[in-house]
């Protein structure tokens, strides 16, 4: 697992945190995609960053991607209901409390492999 050096944001730092034990074996060397995250409250941005899936290595990244698959954007509250395990994805975005844009084809493709990265972490 790589982070970018700086300072990461808190939601940025809970996915670093999720992704540091994995073994890159789970990555397979043929993945490759690139997810921004967008999290604001009362319109502003609380947190962005972006988590990259490339040849068996997840890294974590400040920021916008210059090029993202998928940009997912959520309000804080769902960023916390969905980190502390109080929501699923599925419902936030079946209930419009999160959007996808771009190929939400590759997204699903990845789901299992994203979900089992996630859920390696302890909560926090």
């Amino acid at each position: 697992m790589h982070m970018e050096h700086g300072q990461l944001d808190e939601y940025a730092a809970h996915t670093a945190r999720a992704i540091a034990f994995v073994d890159g074996s789970q990555i397979g060397e043929d993945v490759d995609l690139t997810i921004e995250q967008l999290i604001t409250e009362h319109g502003a941005t609380v947190g962005h960053y972006h988590l990259v899936l490339r040849s068996g290595i997840a890294s974590v990244h400040s920021g916008p991607a210059q090029t993202p698959d998928v940009t997912i954007k959520q309000d804080a509250a769902t960023a916390q209901a969905l980190r502390d395990g109080s929501l699923h994805a599925q419902g936030a975005f079946l209930t419009g409390r999160l959007s996808v844009d771009g190929d939400v084809a590759k997204l699903i493709e990845h789901g299992p492999l994203l979900g089992s990265l996630l859920a390696a972490q302890p909560q926090g």
